[in-house]
């Protein structure tokens, strides 16, 4: 593939530990990557390689590169046979009229006047660590005069059109990472939901039986622990996953509960539920209950509508919904949104943009006496372990997608390099997440209503 740069550095010193240069040099690849440049860092790039082809591939990444980052924290480190190598047949290319437009760009920590090798004298020099890295990028850029979607405030992984609704989320709740993380939601959770789920309750009190609908209940977890309380309640949990209504039918039954498989936006939806609802002796249903089910769907509003037939004149339908647009952070460093940018830059996202929409998808499609209850969620009383978790609620799930199109096309070299930025940034934020300076707020959207 075509390079966009290549970044020479000495990886190993005397005793054959890792050099500053190279710790410098991956931070860079990962901040120039995850602003949308093609970038040949070797640690990466070729770690997959034998040695007998490490001279071939180095040779040909530079011959396919604009521009060579030379990074460099010591004299000696410059003069060193890779780097020299690199860094001298970069130049003569350049001098002998064959990189038309390349450039070289020397990024040095306390390396002044003659230590600087000739050949990098007349070039642009950026300091390590007193250089804005967004004044590297933006120089990088405008010598590429590549058109790259930057935002004011942080760097794009590349220009995200936002899928809302268009097509089908490929979300799968069907793996083992995921069965921790759910069970961790299904508590961090449960706070946002209570108040709605109660204010249906107060207006159902004079209900012998309260039937109640989960849909899209995966393992369980939710359905239990909020709908098991209630003493009258008969309560039917559906997902379209049948392995996960196996592990709910042996891990997260309970009294008067029934789990069963059921695709939400399969042509005969309607006719399984009403089997499902003849073989539960229920006719309508009191509470329909979704959480953070309704954004993986190819068109919420029909689902919303058709499930409305279903619901009890008198019964509530409650939703709940996340929204990246709520998340509120200091001291982050940019990499939330680097991180939502570079999920953003995959196929078969979910509507990221879902909480904000509940209120009025509910109003058009037949419901009245919509409520909004939504729950400020932030991190400044939680401890070390409770920060952990809401780094991993919402965060760590992201990486699945880009891990998917890896496994597709093990060779695709983008693919691989985007799954190794996010784990990056995914790291980081990790421990951001651990720092008593970093502050988090989200908002869980929870919309209640009748229908009309």
């Amino acid at each position: 593939m075509k390079y966009d740069v290549f970044i020479s550095f000495k990886n190993l010193d005397e005793n054959g530990e890792r050099t500053e240069d190279s710790f410098v040099a991956e931070q860079v690849y990962h901040e120039l990557t995850a602003a949308g440049f093609s970038t040949f860092y070797s640690n990466i790039v070729l770690q997959q390689e034998g040695a007998a082809k490490y001279k071939v591939a180095i040779e040909q990444a530079l011959d396919e590169s604009k521009i060579l980052l030379c990074v460099g924290t010591k004299k000696e480190y410059l003069e060193g046979r890779w780097v020299t190598y690199e860094r001298d047949s970069f130049h003569n290319d350049i001098l002998s009229g064959r990189k038309k437009d390349a450039c070289i760009v020397p990024y040095l920590k306390n390396i002044h006047g003659l230590d600087v090798p000739r050949c990098l004298r007349n070039y642009q020099t950026f300091q390590i660590g007193v250089s804005p890295m967004q004044d590297l990028i933006d120089f990088i850029k405008s010598n590429l005069k590549k058109d790259i979607k930057i935002d004011s405030s942080v760097q794009s992984s590349s220009e995200i059109s936002l899928v809302t609704g268009k097509h089908m989320s490929t979300y799968s709740a069907e793996t083992k990472p995921e069965l921790k993380r759910l069970r961790i939601q299904a508590q961090n959770t449960r706070d946002a939901d209570m108040p709605a789920i109660e204010y249906a309750l107060s207006y159902l009190k004079h209900k012998e039986q309260i039937n109640v609908l989960d849909m899209g209940c995966a393992y369980g977890y939710v359905t239990k622990d909020r709908f098991s309380r209630i003493p009258n309640a008969k309560v039917v949990g559906v997902d379209r996953g049948e392995s996960l209504i196996e592990y709910a039918k042996e891990k997260s039954s309970f009294d008067n509960c029934s789990y069963h498989v059921l695709d939400l936006e399969s042509e005969d939806f309607e006719d399984n539920l009403e089997e499902i609802m003849l073989q539960n002796d229920i006719e309508k249903f009191d509470i329909i209950f979704a959480s953070l089910v309704i954004h993986h769907l190819k068109n919420p509003n029909k689902l919303l509508r058709k499930v409305r037939r279903f619901l009890a004149k008198d019964g509530y339908i409650i939703i709940r919904g996340s929204d990246d647009g709520s998340m509120v952070t200091y001291n982050d460093d940019g990499l939330i949104q680097k991180i939502i940018d570079l999920h953003l830059s995959c196929d078969g996202i979910s509507d990221r943009k879902n909480g904000r929409k509940i209120y009025s998808q509910l109003i058009s499609s037949g419901y009245k006496d919509v409520k909004m209850i939504n729950y400020v969620k932030e991190i400044s009383n939680l401890d070390l372990d409770e920060r952990y978790e809401i780094f991993v609620e919402r965060f760590s799930y992201r990486r699945n997608y880009l891990k998917r199109l890896c496994d597709q096309e093990p060779t695709n070299m983008v693919y691989r390099k985007n799954l190794e930025t996010m784990d990056y940034l995914l790291t980081e934020l990790e421990n951001k997440f651990a720092e008593d300076s970093f502050w988090y707020c989200e908002i869980d959207f929870v919309g209640v209503a009748q229908k009309k």
